[in-house]
């Protein structure tokens, strides 16, 4: 796939991830003390199932081995839907698979970005393996990308993901990022003024939508800020506290070895000042708490601990972010240690606005 807003760099390079390193990578994560008793294992980023149902097999059979500590692993894919077939869907219902769909909707949309290298939409190719996924009784999430465009037509996108069964969606909205150096919703201080307007009112639409009928579809952002707003009311000095703010709380191993962490976007971008955000290889020798101690994750765990600082002192929705989207800080600003980004300005400034509003409006009525 070449989706005209993907992020990931070499997408064509056809490497996929060595048996040495894929055993080095779950081996050294399931062993050490600095791993959660509740771990995930995610594969992301490009398109994970064109390694193959034997690598996916051979991997899970690597976590039963090493999984000595009897940690509740959650193994979980992201993937374009297109190469989806029986072998796929018994693999998914095999290792109670966690299944996310990358889909921006309906076909119009869809099909305006997500296109194949000879530049023919996929929407096609996408839903046949959904399909597939329903047929055996597998329940993928979705993930939909929010251009300007997408802005425009609300009721069409959130019909589409009722229309087909999707029991949840998260939206992510287009971002500057590593490979991707342009989006729709970015612009001069006017044009954002108008991005942010369209963006409110895609949001209040998305959400009286949602407010309908709760329970026919989870919206990832919407059940995340109730969460934060539950959190906030029972305790007035809560803050978020994000993930990827916190060193280690995320690792993204690459297909070479390479270890970074925070965003997992990160992984692949070019830094001289942060050795293009690698800390250390999974081949090299020794133990994964090793391998990560050292002056390369200081350096960058510094260096964001300064961008959340500035958050807190400067944004009045802080206690609500907590200092989130590290990458787009980076890849939008050129500094871990800057503020707002697109994501923060819509996705937490103004989706965040919306919500409250609309929750007042229902006490009040």
């Amino acid at each position: 796939m070449n989706c005209s807003y993907c992020y990931v760099p070499h997408r064509r390079d056809g490497f996929i991830m060595s048996p040495t390193t894929l055993e080095a990578s779950i081996k050294k994560v399931l062993h050490s003390p600095l791993t959660h008793p509740d771990v995930q294992f995610i594969w992301h980023a490009g398109e994970p199932l064109t390694a193959g149902v034997e690598h996916f097999e051979e991997a899970m059979r690597l976590i039963s081995l090493h999984n000595i500590r009897n940690l509740n692993v959650e193994r979980s894919v992201q993937t374009n839907g297109t190469l989806i077939d029986e072998r796929w869907c018994d693999l998914f219902t095999k290792y109670d698979m966690t299944i996310g769909i990358s889909v921006d909707g309906p076909q119009f949309l869809h099909d305006a970005n997500r296109v194949n290298w000879s530049g023919k939409g996929s929407h096609r190719a996408v839903m046949r393996g959904y399909r597939k996924l329903k047929e055996r009784d597998i329940r993928p999430g979705a993930l939909c990308v929010l251009t300007r465009t997408s802005l425009q037509h609300p009721d069409e996108i959130f019909d589409f993901f009722i229309d087909n069964g999707f029991q949840s969606v998260g939206f992510n909205v287009e971002e500057i990022e590593n490979s991707n150096t342009v989006s729709s919703l970015s612009g001069e201080k006017s044009e954002i003024d108008r991005i942010a307007a369209e963006y409110r009112a895609f949001a209040a639409r998305i959400f009286d939508r949602w407010r309908e009928d709760p329970a026919a579809i989870e919206i990832r952002e919407i059940a995340d800020f109730l969460a934060v707003i539950k959190s906030k009311i029972a305790d007035p000095d809560y803050q978020r506290i994000p993930y990827e703010t916190q060193p280690l709380a995320i690792i993204t191993i690459q297909k070479n070895g390479d270890i970074s962490t925070s965003s997992p976007e990160l992984a692949g971008g070019k830094s001289e000042e942060f050795n293009d955000f690698v800390i250390a290889n999974i081949n090299s020798p020794g133990s994964l708490d090793s391998l990560l101690s050292g002056p390369a994750l200081d350096r960058i765990s510094e260096e964001i601990s300064h961008g959340v600082v500035a958050c807190a002192e400067k944004c009045t929705y802080f206690d609500i972010c907590g200092g989130s989207y590290t990458s787009n800080k980076f890849f939008e600003n050129g500094s871990l240690r800057s503020t707002e980004t697109t994501s923060c300005r819509l996705h937490r400034q103004i989706l965040g606005d919306v919500i409250i509003s609309k929750l007042k409006g229902s006490a009040g009525a």
